[in-house]
């Protein structure tokens, strides 16, 4: 039986992910295709040594976020932050910041070499030390994420030491995502799905925003997500009898109490096995809203043009034109945010009109185009996560484009 404090609850029946004492996400064939890669791409650069930053980030850019660390370790940090010592030609070493994840890592990631350390750094120096790394070139990712203390204590104690950026060594391979990959991003979705029929069952005038984020909230811990980072607001759609426009995304959830005529926007967002899934829907609450029914068909429209646009190999800045002609043929501007690409974090590079993604087989997105009716209100994000395959994007969810009122 798992831990009931484990982040990595039973997957019965998923094939790639069985194990023979204990139940990962992913195999160890994904391991050694990873590491390979990895080490491949540090030999050309004349990296010896990559110091990778483990956090709790839910969001943010890969620069800062959590990421890279779970891609070398299928593990992640819940608590302060961990090291990864990735070395070239040898195994790598995992420190960890209290017992309770020192256990939890034994158990659950790839990892063999697993120690507690209260002082980074002296523990950094003293295993590069042993290896005699301690005057090699160390790629950090990232040194946005690395605390400022511990690197200039590296900096004093590894003065030999070159250290460099590196977050660009490992980000493109996670951004090519294989099979067992999208399954994971596909359970996400089953939850992402599933918290959504529930917030139709109990949403009613009368309830506060943070008890719709109750629901969503949850129902992806009950199901078994890693994480969940939701969003909602409510209110008179497209703007009160005072004027104020509706705010909509991103709006962190409130005491707001939710009134018959209101709408109210979601954005619920999902993690499993490490990997993100996000659907973003508004309903009507308590009669239809004839406004936000034009936004929706507008939204919707928009979307369904960049997907019939994309094309392997192109490039993402490509599929824009597509996106903002259909949004202007029915009245309105197309503004950010369009979308992330996602994957391990949930925002790996910004969809936009300047992206330099190529759409391969593999990349993942979230695609959200907002409108501006060009009074001012830019006040609706529609959309859910896709997965790039060599006939086109598929989505990842089950939930129709329906607008629903209840």
């Amino acid at each position: 039986m798992l831990c009931p404090l484990s982040p990595y609850p039973a997957l019965a029946g998923r094939g790639p992910f069985r194990s023979k004492e204990v139940q990962m996400y992913l195999s160890e064939q994904e391991r050694d295709r990873r590491y390979g890669l990895v080490r491949g791409t540090m030999n050309e650069a004349g990296v010896d040594v990559l110091l990778v930053v483990g956090n709790n980030h839910a969001s943010g850019s890969p620069l800062f976020s959590t990421g890279s660390f779970r891609y070398l370790t299928d593990f992640f940090i819940f608590s302060l932050y961990g090291l990864l010592l990735f070395f070239r030609e040898d195994e790598p070493v995992m420190l960890v910041p209290m017992e309770l994840q020192e256990i939890m890592a034994r158990k659950y990631s790839w990892i063999k070499d697993i120690r507690i350390s209260f002082n980074y750094a002296e523990t950094v120096a003293q295993v590069l030390k042993e290896k005699r790394l301690d005057d090699r070139k160390i790629g950090a990712i990232s040194m946005e994420s690395l605390p400022a203390s511990a690197y200039l204590s590296l900096k004093e104690r590894l003065p030999k030491v070159v250290f460099s950026e590196a977050t660009s060594l490992v980000l493109p391979f996670r951004f090519i995502k294989g099979e067992e990959e999208r399954l994971l991003m596909e359970k996400a979705g089953e939850l992402n799905d599933g918290a959504y029929q529930e917030v139709l069952k109990q949403l009613k005038p009368g309830m506060r925003e943070y008890e719709v984020a109750g629901i969503i909230e949850g129902y992806h811990r009950g199901k078994g997500a890693d994480k969940t980072f939701n969003l909602v607001f409510s209110g008179p759609f497209p703007s009160t009898k005072d004027g104020i426009p509706f705010q909509g995304l991103p709006w962190c959830p409130g005491q707001r109490v939710i009134e018959k005529g209101d709408c109210v926007h979601m954005e619920m967002t999902t993690v499993y096995g490490g990997y993100w899934n996000q659907l973003v829907r508004i309903i009507a609450v308590g009669i239809p809203n004839t406004e936000l029914e034009r936004f929706h068909r507008a939204t919707v429209a928009t979307t369904q043009s960049g997907l019939r646009t994309m094309k392997p190999g192109m490039k993402m800045s490509e599929v824009i034109p597509s996106m903002a002609k259909t949004a202007e043929g029915y009245g309105f501007g197309l503004t950010t945010p369009m979308g992330h690409f996602v994957g391990l974090d949930l925002i790996e590079a910004r969809v936009d009109a300047d992206s330099r993604v190529i759409l391969e087989p593999g990349v993942a997105m979230i695609l959200h185009p907002r409108l501006d009716d060009f009074k001012g209100r830019r006040i609706i994000l529609w959309g859910e996560t896709y997965f790039m395959t060599e006939r086109g994007p598929v989505r990842l969810t089950q939930t129709d484009d329906t607008l629903h009122t209840i």
